[in-house]
């Protein structure tokens, strides 16, 4: 099995941005100088994700740069005290329902209803536990690489949470995304690589649903295959490879110092319930591929 298999010759990998604020929430950059900064960065597509607020951005689409409706909504309190922060691709235009009074699986549902794309929001920084967010159903995936928790306070990386999700039989992918303020440098450290059929919304989002995409912050993962009891990734050079699966499954790949790896494999030992790759350049960017579900 490969990748790759169901994907047509049309297709194009495409670079997006699904959480992005603006001047309309809390951002410092108008919509407009957000396109700019994102279009000469080489993005295709942006989802701007103002708080609570859907901030129309279609005069900003043209035939090469995509913009996808999207809101941040905060709501609900965990154990701690904070709000669950859900990201909303497409919600529809309709937000009379929206109220912080609900709980986040209403929210979820609601969301769902209106044929949104939902994913949870920045866990480490939310202080959510994985007990807290194993229930909730209708969530396409969690952020596990959120730019600006990462420079604000250090909170960026959420993929022991994601580990601990996938450990207990939940079925989450795991986005990179910058949450960009344009506070602290919280720009450009995380994007999506979608494969898609075209530059369409529906198109995206359809790639997003199935996995035809990974997370990075800057390497890049050219294929993946899982043939027999092998599993093989093809990438751009780095330094350390990682197979995630549950517990004590998975193995580390390192190069020598001269000699970057553009590749690996790992033997399934058989008891694996998942399988996912990690690839670590030499200044410990990493790229996340999507999960290969084994049970």
């Amino acid at each position: 099995m490969s990748v790759a298999d169901h994907i047509q010759p049309s297709d194009h990998w495409y670079k997006g941005a699904i959480h992005v604020h603006t001047s309309r929430s809390d951002g410092r950059l108008s919509p407009e100088e957000v396109v700019r900064w994102h279009r000469a960065r080489g993005y295709d597509f942006l989802a701007v994700t103002d708080h609570n607020v859907l901030t129309d951005m279609s005069t900003y689409s043209t035939p090469d740069f995509l913009t996808i409706p999207a809101i941040e909504l905060e709501l609900d309190q965990t154990s701690l005290g904070t709000k669950y922060h859900l990201v909303a691709l497409n919600p529809g235009d309709d937000l009379a329902w929206y109220a912080q009074d609900l709980s986040v699986q209403e929210a979820i549902d609601r969301l769902n209803e209106r044929g949104a794309t939902v994913i949870l929001a920045h866990p480490y920084w939310s202080a959510l536990s994985w007990p807290e967010v194993l229930p909730l159903r209708g969530l396409l995936g969690i952020e596990i690489f959120n730019t600006s928790a990462h420079t604000d306070f250090g909170k960026g990386f959420s993929t022991v949470h994601w580990d601990d999700l996938l450990s207990r039989g939940a079925r989450l992918v795991g986005f990179a995304v910058d949450d960009t303020h344009w506070i602290n440098n919280d720009a450009g450290g995380g994007w999506v690589m979608v494969r898609a059929s075209a530059l369409k919304i529906e198109s995206i989002l359809q790639a997003l649903r199935e996995g035809d995409f990974y997370s990075t912050q800057g390497p890049a993962i050219y294929d993946l295959r899982l043939e027999r009891d092998v599993f093989r990734v093809s990438c751009s050079p780095v330094v350390t490879i990682n197979f995630i699966a549950q517990t004590r499954y998975g193995a580390q790949l390192q190069a020598p110092i001269t000699h970057p790896l553009r590749g690996g494999e790992y033997h399934l030992r058989g008891n694996e319930t998942f399988l996912r790759v990690e690839c670590i350049d030499a200044t410990l960017r990493s790229a996340c591929s999507y999960t290969i579900y084994l049970s």
